[in-house]
This record gives C-alpha cells, structure tokens and sequence, in this order.
C-alpha cells in the first residue's frame, strides 16, 4: 500500500495555499490544475489580512510577500459624480488593531509566489489536467482527468473555486442531495488592471458608492487594480461566460463615472492592460466533505470581494485541514492504512471549526457590498451622510471586524518568526518552537525537521 498522499484539484490560490500547508506538514501530495500555465498580466488585487499574514509568517513566504505587497493606508470614498465624501485611515486603524498589515497585492504576483516557492513544485504540480471522475475505494482514490491520465492517492482536497466539479462529484456520490443550489449571484463584477496615472495616491485605495453599484481602485505600485460591482436585475443561480461584446457594454454603461476625484472610468479602461468580466457567487455549502473528499475555498465559502476577505477564509481553511490531517497521520504507524471513517471525523471537525466564521464571512462581505451599493435608501442616507460624521468604518472594524480577524487558526506545529500584536489579543497565541513541541504532536517532525 502506498504512503498517505493528498490530491488537491486546482492549482489557484486556495489549492496552492493548501499545498504550503501540507508540504510543512510532511504530508506529500499532487496539484492537478486545468490551466497550461497562470497569466502573470492577469488578475486585478489579492489582499491578505493580519490572520493570514501570521500563517504566510510561519509558511516562510512572508518576507518576499512584504516586499511585493502594496502598503495601504486610506480609502477614499466618492460620489458618481466624483466628489470625495469621506477619507478613511481604517488601513492604519487595521495595523494598529492587529499588528500585522492589510497587504495589497497584484494577484498574477501573489499567485506567482506561492507557485514558485512551493516545495518541490516541478513534481507536485500537474498542468492541462482536467478532473473528469473520482473513484473511491476502501483506502485511497483514483482521479481521471480528460486526457486520460489518473492519479492515486489516499483523499482529495477540492480547491477548484465556486463552481466545482469536484464538488459536483462528491455530491452524485452522496445519499444526500443538497436542497438547494449553494451559491447564487447577485452581482457581476468587471476586474482589470491599469497603468499608474501621475494623480493616483500612493496608499489611497479608492471606493466609489452608487446606486445599485459600487467601483474599486487599488493603487498597487506598479499598476492600479479595478473592480465594477454591477448588481443584476435579479439573483440567479445559472453561470454564464460572458463575451467581448458583453464586457465592453458594461465598461460603457459606467464610462463617465468617477473612479477617482480626477478620472472617470472612461480614462483608465482605455488603458487598461487586462480586464475580465464575471458572476460574483456568493454562498456558504452545507456539507463539506463526502468519503474520502474534502473541499476548502471558493468550494465551500464564497463571498462578495468588496472587503477581500475570500482567499483570507481559504487561508486559514487551509491551515484547519492541514492541522487535522497532520495529527491523524502521526497517530497511525502505518499512514497508508487510515481508513474512510477516520478521514471523516477529521473532515467534520474541520468544518465544525470552520463553517461559524465562514459564515460570517460571508455575511460580513454581503452587506458591506450591498451597502456601498446603496441597496436601498437606508444604506445610502447611513453611508453617504451618518457613516462619516460618526466614522463608523472605525466603528464596525473595532466592534465587529475585528473579534472575527482576531480569531484566525494559524498552523499549530510551526513557530512564528515575526509575531505581532496589537490593541486586540488574537485567540490564538504566539506560536514559538516550545510551545509547538508541548501542544502540536509532541515534537513530531515536519518538513522542515526532516530537512535539516
């Protein structure tokens, strides 16, 4: 019987993560991701929070991700017609909270590093490889994709985003279907990146509110990343891909939009050096693994970008599993032998642990769109007038932002080299080498130890 070996379907962000999770764990895997080769033009902003910034620490990824991220500090708020309302150093407030930044980043950058640092990556990583079937059997799995190859292994971790298939497959395999569809969009969002124009602050993300829509402008530091959020008629649970001509309509239905006090939208899709246009599906799945399938990301959490929380969810998802994983693997002598039930039982704490945050996650990222949105008159009267006088951002970060970041799992076998704190205690504490051999596996060995 072959050693314990994990299949992680999707090579994105949540996939490649998980990877860095496991690989620390000493627990071996594949990638198997759809794509040739990732687009290092594509993709607008990624954006990790203090929770996921403590798990980069203990990846060993965040010195060079300091050195790519965008430092933010304000967000400037707009009207339509260009007229700022309100400027906010909630970024600042963020730091000061938490100790750790809120860390901008161009997403082709952010995903490029955690392909290229990942152990062993030349053997691990499979491109062109689309999952078709997984067969289950009483100790491991075979996953075939389209061009006729298969691998095997002892589970899968779905990673392959909201509409995914390994999802689709775990649930034909299941007794139980679910009731409804989980995910269902009510916004489409147009993404892109731009040059630098000379009046863009450094520091300053942009935000203009509207009715029935929202825009976005990160300042980054070699480009600027774009967000339309354009809210349907009506919610729908069908996917389209939507063409050329689709994209340029939307781009011209909020051209003279302001996106900044000195440009309207017009000025910066005229230069924009890469754009896309997609449903925004928002959801949280009810059950979050079947047999010896497991799903984390986008799979499972799905959420409204607006306050970039959803690869920060798929972080410490990543960081649960792995934990559990990690603990059934040292208790069996022989790993190869870990039987269905066993799998299960870590599956179910994991989403035990996991799905009360996720949840709000989702719902924190839902009315935060919504009310820069201007849903109804209510949001817009608070956020265009009360929000700035009382500067409830601050608020809300304090009073509800905040006890959620603070809870972030981190990984509980590996020390944290560049521990910081602020005025909020996290839940879990500092993790240094002596407390990780007292409470994470009794000194066991991780990658890291076997290299040395």
């Amino acid at each position: 019987m072959a050693p314990f070996k994990v299949i992680i379907v999707g090579g994105g962000p949540a996939g490649l993560i998980t990877g860095h999770c496991l690989a620390k764990a000493a627990i071996d895997f594949d990638i198997l991701e759809s794509r040739d080769k990732h687009d290092l033009n594509a993709g607008a902003s990624n954006a990790l929070w203090p929770q996921s910034v403590r798990v980069f620490d203990q990846l060993g990824l965040l010195e060079e991700a300091t050195k790519l991220h965008s430092p933010v500090d304000y967000r400037q708020s707009l009207t339509p017609e260009g007229t700022p309302f309100y400027k906010s150093d909630v970024f600042k407030q963020t730091r000061a909270q938490h100790g750790h930044s809120f860390m901008l980043f161009h997403r082709a950058e952010l995903l490029d590093l955690l392909d290229r640092r990942l152990p062993d990556r030349a053997s691990r990583v499979h491109n062109n490889k689309k999952v078709t079937s997984i067969e289950t059997h009483e100790h491991g799995v075979k996953v075939v994709c389209a061009d006729g190859s298969s691998f095997q292994g002892s589970m899968v971790i779905g990673a392959d985003g909201a509409n995914s298939t390994v999802r689709r497959l775990m649930e034909e395999k299941s007794t139980q279907k679910p009731k409804k569809e989980p995910m269902e969009t009510t916004y489409v969002g147009l993404y892109g990146s731009c040059p630098l124009l000379p009046t863009f602050e450094a520091g300053t993300f942009y935000e203009t509110h509207g009715p029935k829509f929202s825009l976005q402008l990160g300042v980054g530091h070699t480009r600027g990343y774009f967000v339309i959020y354009h809210r349907l008629d009506k919610p729908t649970t069908g996917r389209h891909r939507f063409s050329v001509e689709e994209k340029t309509a939307l781009a011209a239905e909020y051209a003279d939009r302001y996106i900044t006090p000195d440009h309207r939208f017009k000025d910066i899709w005229d230069i924009a050096l890469w754009s896309h246009m997609a449903h925004i599906e928002e959801g949280l799945v009810e059950k979050w693994y079947g047999g010896r399938i497991v799903l984390v990301g986008d799979n499972v959490h799905k959420m409204m970008p607006n306050a970039g929380f959803g690869f920060n969810s798929a972080v410490i998802s990543a960081a649960a599993l792995t934990n559990g994983l990690r603990r059934l693997v040292l208790d069996k002598s022989d790993s190869a032998g870990i039987r269905t039930d066993e799998l299960t039982q870590v599956f179910a704490t994991y989403e035990k642990i996991r799905k009360p945050d996720a949840r709000k996650f989702v719902d924190v990222s839902a009315a935060y769109a919504r009310a820069v949105a201007w849903d109804n008159f209510v949001f817009r009267f608070v956020d265009r007038y009360i929000g700035p006088y009382i500067r409830m951002d601050i608020i809300l970060l304090k009073g509800l932002m905040s006890p959620l970041v603070r809870q972030g799992l981190v990984l509980d076998f590996l020390e944290e080299k560049d521990f910081k704190e602020g005025n909020v205690k996290w839940k879990n504490p500092k993790q240094t080498l002596a407390q990780v051999e007292t409470s994470g596996g009794g000194g066991a060995k991780t990658a890291d130890d076997q290299s040395a």
